[in-house]
């Protein structure tokens, strides 16, 4: 099984010829709505400087469709998780600040392209089916079945 994938009870997968697993049960609309929880995270850029708003949106949209289907519980927790990790970046950088005399503003730029990167390439797996697993994002919200597995090992 791919990286980070995990297979829940129900789930139908197969892998694809890149090694990626594809949820053979998610249906289009599944598919475009786990598509628009990770473009939803694009909110942080017209909002302003505020950098929750993607992640009020990913959350709302998560809670909101997320007990429907594993593929978009799946995709709602890591659009969630990645727009956590980016706050956390971004205040890392912040703090780092004074003590890299402002060399840490190119980490800000780094975030971007991340954010930018990042959210395009889940977009983009989310449409065709797959699972998807952002770089350098911390995974504070666990799925249960991953949870219960690791206690059992």
């Amino acid at each position: 099984m791919n990286a980070g994938a995990v297979q829940s009870p129900g789930m139908t997968d197969y892998f694809t010829n890149n090694g990626r697993v594809i949820d053979a049960d998610a249906d289009s609309q599944e598919r475009l709505y786990s598509t628009f929880n990770h473009l939803v995270g694009f909110a942080n850029l017209g909002s302003g400087g505020i950098p929750i708003l993607g992640l009020i949106c990913a959350a709302v949209m998560w809670m909101i469709r997320g007990k429907d289907s594993p593929f978009l519980d799946d995709h709602g927790r890591e659009a969630t998780n990645f727009q956590i990790s980016l706050i956390i970046w971004g205040l890392i950088f912040t703090i780092a600040i004074p003590f890299t005399l402002g060399l840490s503003v190119l980490g800000y730029l780094v975030v971007l392209v991340m954010m930018f990167v990042g959210q395009i390439r889940g977009a983009m797996a989310a449409h065709r089916g797959e699972y998807y697993r952002y770089p350098c994002c911390f995974r504070f919200l666990k799925d249960p079945a991953e949870s219960n597995a690791q206690r059992a090992a």
